[in-house]
């Protein structure tokens, strides 16, 4: 069982110390380790097993083409036999330059790229965002961070949902904004929680400012507003 306490040294006449704090990490299970790992790497996971899965696809699908027969042979050599060989070598090897092909594209064109760098961003500061809990100790007693539970991408940022556990207070995360804005790699961070339920915290973590970028407006009102007319002292 997790526990933290505060130990005070005995006093003596010529030795004096300050109070420190001794943290213990909670124990948890193997199973809800595992669990807990696959939570918090579910994109990651999920994007490598579509990627595998498109890729022996992709190969069970040309490997009764020709060229990847003869593809196969420039790699391993001739076969020994006609039917086996070569083709299995050649249709994973050509399947993934497809891959890597549509990859490529996928950050040559400016939409999509910006749509897989800017939820790259949001995996990232999830990942971030609870690195900063754990060094920062936002938890409760028992040591339990809060729940990360989802993150997207905004027009200047991201923006992470948050439920806070028992022994938690929204205050616990305004007080270390800095340090997510730091840990986050963002220009600021700014924490609200729900009305309908405070344990529920939107985190936004800010990268950038839409108004510092492109031409000033100037505003029109000083040619709009006519000047005063002086007024005659004998009038």
């Amino acid at each position: 069982m997790s526990r933290r306490m505060i130990v005070r040294p005995s006093d003596t006449r010529n030795n004096r110390a300050e109070p420190f704090e001794v943290f213990t990490r909670p124990q948890r299970s193997l199973p809800a380790r595992i669990a807990g790992l696959v939570l918090r790497l579910r994109a990651e996971i999920t994007t490598a097993a579509v990627v595998l899965i498109v890729w022996l696809w992709l190969a069970g699908l040309v490997d009764d083409w020709p060229v990847t027969a003869t593809f196969g042979e420039l790699i391993t050599g001739p076969p020994e036999t006609p039917d086996t060989g070569p083709a299995t070598v050649g249709g994973l090897v050509l399947s993934g330059l497809v891959v890597a092909l549509v990859v490529g594209v996928l950050f040559v064109v400016p939409r999509s790229r910006r749509f897989v760098v800017r939820r790259g961003w949001a995996v990232m500061s999830r990942h971030r965002l609870r690195a900063v809990f754990v060094e920062r100790r936002v938890m409760n007693y028992t040591g339990n961070l809060p729940v990360i539970v989802w993150a997207r991408p905004t027009a200047v940022g991201e923006r992470v949902w948050l439920v806070l556990r028992a022994g938690i207070e929204l205050g616990d995360v305004e007080r270390n904004l800095d340090y997510i804005a730091s840990g986050c790699w963002g220009r600021a961070a700014r924490a609200e929680a729900r009305r309908s339920m405070t344990a529920l915290v939107v985190v936004d973590v800010v990268r950038r400012d839409p108004l510092s970028t492109g031409p000033a407006v100037v505003s029109p009102i000083p040619h709009v507003v006519p000047a005063p007319v002086p007024v005659l002292e004998g009038a």
